[in-house]
């Protein structure tokens, strides 16, 4: 049978816990995300899928949306095609309620709050982690729901180039270069570059507001990271993040524009021994978007997020079994442009604690972090969790945390609508579950329960945020296995996300699921794969109805040469009338072509 991730990530169950990656083995995988230290997936006691960059290219994913959409717990809200607006809901939460971290540094806006999730193309991606349920304790505000590590550094530094030309519906066009390898014996580099283009299609048809117009989108992207080991125990990496790009939407029946232009900066010191694993980063980021109307570009609406953070992480491994981990982080964020906010600038500043420890057949995970910040004071967050492997393919475990996120400037100061009196939303969130790693099948099942005080919800028709109390209870099961020549992998949801007034939270479904299959011959592979959502409402006072949908996917790789592979694609198979969100309609069926050379 072959060896899935979810399958590699339980084998070293019922080993001796690891610290550092020198001390794992080959087949063990290696994450960051959970406890902010490389620890192996099997020891992480949290709800934890890892995407690779192996198979991001399997499944030909053109943005990060399409990388994640078939993990469990996982609900996705586009208000159209590529480059639109996109909301992702992990476990019933608010799509804010998600941190978002590129390379480890949160870029979440500080305006709206979330992360608009149309803005990271696959390319450029090498892994993305992905961890469900709360880590305020170790990230602080906004892990309510979860926390998505999109990485773009490379697994390993072997040398290779590859350069990637694909075309498709809708006047679709990707043109994309990559090189990792060793600069000499002491420094290693990587350098992406990719764009693509579509004209769209008219995402508001058969609407009231249908204008007849296609919504475009553009992005050109770079990615460059540079690492030097100046001795056995000292090293540095520097690395850059560019993104420049458009995309059309509607407003209220106008065809608008937005440009962003953004960066991001990070220098970091890295001292490495046996004992001790400590680093110190800064980083820079800026994310530029000016909104007008295509008929009056004079017309903008310009938002300016700014962010600079330092972050110094210390890890060490006391006694054989025990790691423990301490940190300070410190972050100045502040926004600019046309909105003139009563407050533009806070500071936060976070000190956090915490340790994993093994003793025979069972795993204890502990954190807890204090926060300081200038707008909204001080918050205390913790978590506790413990795992029992109580056979050698099985393992139950349970965790409960707290987690907090702050009302955004947006949400307090916007003219018109902010609401100063907002209080921070707060949760209590427990887990219990249960996984197993047997000769025919990986799988897990959790169940969970959250509780979020002053959730912030716009409720029409005011659309004035407030404060408002919720509840979501689900449950989770995921599984890998395989049946002849078929691998599958299969994700079943479950939950019941609704506010103190007892209405359904907004563009969230109770139920979900998702398949893929899988085949994989010498020269060639393909998977099919299908999603379903649920009925769900368009608005939080449940007056707009969604109907459930399923929709398919079909992707295929053929090696030419050991260097040369031929790829297609072919999103929403059966040509599926949908839309997931009222008014905007989901792409029709659209097909992509692609060749890769790699040398």
């Amino acid at each position: 049978m072959k060896k899935t991730l979810l399958a590699v990530a339980l084998a070293p169950l019922c080993l001796q816990s690891q610290a550092f990656a020198e001390e794992s083995t080959s087949d063990e995988v290696m994450v960051v995300t959970a406890n902010r230290f490389e620890q192996p997936a099997g020891n992480v006691l949290a709800s934890l899928d890892v995407v690779t960059r192996e198979q991001i290219q399997q499944v030909q994913a053109k943005s990060l949306v399409e990388v994640i959409r078939y993990l469990p717990g996982v609900q996705v809200d586009m208000s159209g095609g590529r480059g639109q607006k996109t909301s992702v809901f992990i476990r019933g939460t608010e799509s804010s309620h998600t941190l978002v971290l590129l390379d480890g540094v949160r870029i979440n806006s500080a305006t709206a709050g979330g992360y608009d999730f149309s803005g990271i193309p696959a390319a450029v991606i090498e892994r993305v982690e992905l961890i469900r349920g709360p880590r305020a304790a170790i990230y602080g505000a906004d892990a309510i729901g979860g926390v998505i590590n999109i990485i773009t550094v490379p697994d390993h530094y072997d040398t290779q180039h590859e350069l990637l030309a694909g075309v498709g519906g809708d006047g679709y066009y990707q043109g994309a270069w990559r090189s990792v390898g060793e600069i000499n014996d002491k420094t290693v580099g990587q350098v992406t570059i990719n764009t693509e283009y579509t004209d769209g299609y008219n995402i508001k048809e058969g609407s009231s507001v249908d204008s007849g117009d296609e919504y475009g989108y553009k992005t050109k992207d770079l990615v460059a990271r540079l690492s030097h080991q100046f001795s056995d125990v000292l090293g540095a990496n520097f690395s850059a993040l560019y993104n420049d790009g458009y995309s059309q939407y509607d407003s209220f029946g106008s065809l608008n524009r937005t440009e962003q232009d953004v960066y991001q900066l990070t220098a970091e010191g890295v001292y490495s021994s046996e004992l001790l694993h400590s680093s110190l980063r800064f980083s820079k980021y800026k994310n530029d978007a000016t909104s007008f109307p295509e008929s009056s570009p004079a017309s903008i609406s310009q938002f300016v997020t700014k962010r600079e953070s330092f972050n110094w992480l210390n890890t060490f491994e006391p006694v054989s079994g025990w790691v423990l981990s301490a940190g300070l982080d410190y972050e100045n964020e502040s926004v600019d442009g046309t909105t003139n906010y009563t407050d533009d600038s806070r500071i936060n500043k976070a000190a956090f604690v915490t340790t994993t420890a093994q003793v025979k057949a069972f795993i204890l995970d502990a954190s807890v972090r204090h926060d300081d910040n200038e707008s909204y004071g001080n918050n205390n967050t913790w978590s506790l969790a413990l795992g029992w492997q109580f056979t050698d393919d099985m393992r139950i475990f349970g965790s409960h945390g707290t987690a907090f996120k702050a009302p955004t400037f947006n949400d307090l100061y916007y003219p018109g609508s902010g609401n100063p009196n907002l209080k921070p939303q707060e949760s209590q969130s427990s887990e219990v579950g249960v996984q197993g790693n047997h000769e025919l099948v990986s799988w897990r099942v959790s169940f969970y329960d959250s509780e979020v005080d002053n959730m912030i919800i716009y409720y029409p028709p005011t659309w004035i945020p407030e404060n408002v109390d919720a509840d979501i209870k689900g449950v989770e099961f995921d599984a890998q296995f395989e049946t002849g020549i078929i691998s599958h992998e299969l994700s079943l949801g479950y939950a019941d996300p609704k506010d103190s007034k007892g209405l359904q939270l907004a563009r969230r479904a109770k139920e979900t699921a998702s398949w893929k299959g899988s085949y994989f011959g010498d020269d060639w592979d393909s998977t099919l794969g299908l999603r379903y959502q649920g009925e769900r409402y368009s608005d939080p006072s449940n007056l707009e109805h969604l109907p459930g949908y399923v929709v398919w996917e079909l992707a295929a790789n053929y090696s030419v040469t050991e260097q040369w592979k031929v790829s297609g694609r072919i999103d929403n198979l059966f040509d599926k009338d949908y839309s997931t969100g009222k008014d905007y309609k989901a792409q029709d069926r659209i097909w992509y072509l692609q060749t890769t050379y790699q040398f």
